[in-house]
């Protein structure tokens, strides 16, 4: 059942007044005022903005013939995004709202690795990516509209001001000539009435110009919004997503976990307590008869408990090795490096002391454990290469081999059980393994200081 709300007739009435005192108060309004600020600042930055660009193109392009243009048509567009940064900036002083600044196609290859194509990454990445042509297209943009907002706001802004000044302005022109009439005397008015009534209009053309100021800023940061930012509902609904997707991988990689587990005791650890449990009937029925023959039970079983605390350690070391939770990331990936039997290589930026959130150790050792499983197992390597890096706000890990490749994230596949596990943690899980190799797997982490 629908009830219908009658409108307040009261409302509009407040609205309207509400409007109209914002409107009287916006020249003392610090929004206005800042607002005037970024256009002033706007004509400035995007003339230099406009002239670096067009001249880096421009030059870029006449060089094309000898390739010596392309790294400059590059630097070229670097330079819009700068600018594209430094406008999200300008346009955070108009409006409190953040800006969400739309996704760069990123290059996370190593140019320091023998493997992997960087260079085609690198060009790929810059040439190819859409937001980054939105940033040249925007620097082009930008400039006529900024020439268009100043030439508006600052006529607006002197006009007033004229106008407000005319009583200064008569009166030191009056006492210059020493004849008031003399200034208006050909028009037959009144002088006081002329100068009251220029005051009056530079009084109303002052909220005008400050909201008139104030309604471009607005329009040019929606003109930034729309060319340089994500839109906030496409945000939120890709953030949504994202956190399902987490939600969901999160609870497949503790199943899979759980699955695992029970299967590793039950192969191992369950048959040889089972086997103990055996030994130890059969030698206690012959302590008395057979001493000898219990002796050897005894001993059997001993051997059998032995290897079930064994299997349950190595049950428990493949969550969290005993080094890892005491020694941190890198001692762990220079133990299991050694212990590989294909030539492993570690190249860690984390210092040894260095300790970072336990659930991301655990990703990271996971992720590199088993790639050099896979390695060993399938790749047909000679050379295997661990890159670890750490950022202040991620952790970049990556697993090079030069392997035959092809290998492939298939659904329900060792590759798919460690993006499940990357994902549930909100990281990034790739794979680059064309045939005939190099294979590269890449993982970034999100990973704040533990």
């Amino acid at each position: 059942m629908s009830t219908n709300v009658a409108p307040d007739p009261a409302a509009t009435p407040r609205q309207g007044r509400r409007l109209l005192v914002m409107f009287l108060l916006s020249p003392v309004s610090p929004a206005s005022w800042w607002a005037l600020v970024t256009v002033i600042c706007g004509l400035a930055t995007t003339i230099t903005s406009f002239v670096v660009v067009t001249t880096l193109f421009s030059t870029g392009g006449s060089l094309l013939v000898v390739l010596v243009g392309i790294p400059v048509i590059a630097l070229g567009i670097e330079a819009a995004r700068a600018f594209a940064r430094l406008e999200r900036w300008r346009m955070a002083m108009v409006d409190e709202r953040p800006l969400i600044a739309h996704a760069y196609r990123r290059v996370d290859m190593n140019p320091r690795s023998p493997y992997g194509p960087w260079l085609r990454g690198w060009a790929e990445a810059e040439f190819l990516d859409v937001n980054r042509w939105l940033d040249v297209a925007y620097a082009v943009v930008a400039l006529p509209l900024a020439m268009l907002e100043f030439t508006v706001a600052m006529t607006l802004w002197t006009l007033a001001a004229g106008l407000l000044l005319a009583p200064v302005v008569h009166a030191v022109l009056s006492s210059a000539a020493g004849r008031p009439e003399l200034l208006f005397g050909a028009l037959d008015v009144e002088p006081g009435a002329v100068v009251a009534g220029t005051f009056i209009v530079g009084l109303v053309m002052l909220p005008v110009a400050a909201s008139v100021t104030r309604g471009l800023a607005i329009m040019h940061r929606a003109v930034v919004d729309a060319m340089l930012c994500v839109d906030r509902v496409d945000a939120l609904r890709r953030d949504n997503e994202r956190l399902r997707d987490s939600r969901s991988a999160t609870l497949e990689l503790e199943a899979s976990e759980l699955r695992r587990i029970e299967r590793d005791i039950h192969d191992g650890a369950q048959q040889r307590l089972v086997m103990l449990a055996i030994d130890l009937s059969l030698a206690e029925g012959k302590v008395d008869s057979d001493p000898a023959a219990a002796k050897r039970l005894i001993a059997g079983a001993r051997d059998q408990a032995r290897q079930a605390l064994g299997e349950l350690r190595d049950v428990v070391r493949g969550s969290a090795p005993a080094i890892l939770t005491d020694r941190g990331l890198t001692a762990a990936l220079s133990a299991v490096a050694g212990r590989s039997p294909i030539p492993t290589f570690v190249d860690s930026t984390l210092d040894p002391g260095d300790r970072l959130p336990a659930s991301v150790e655990r990703a990271a050792y996971y992720v590199v454990s088993e790639s050099m499983t896979n390695v060993a197992k399938h790749a047909g390597a000679t050379r295997c290469d661990v890159f670890v890096r750490k950022e202040p706000t991620r952790l970049l890990v990556e697993v090079r081999d030069d392997g035959k490749g092809g290998a492939a994230i298939a659904p329900g596949g060792g590759l798919a059980g460690l993006r499940d596990r990357v994902e549930a943690l909100d990281g990034r899980f790739e794979v680059l393994s064309p045939a005939g190799g190099p294979t590269s797997v890449r993982v970034i982490l999100p990973a704040p200081p533990a």
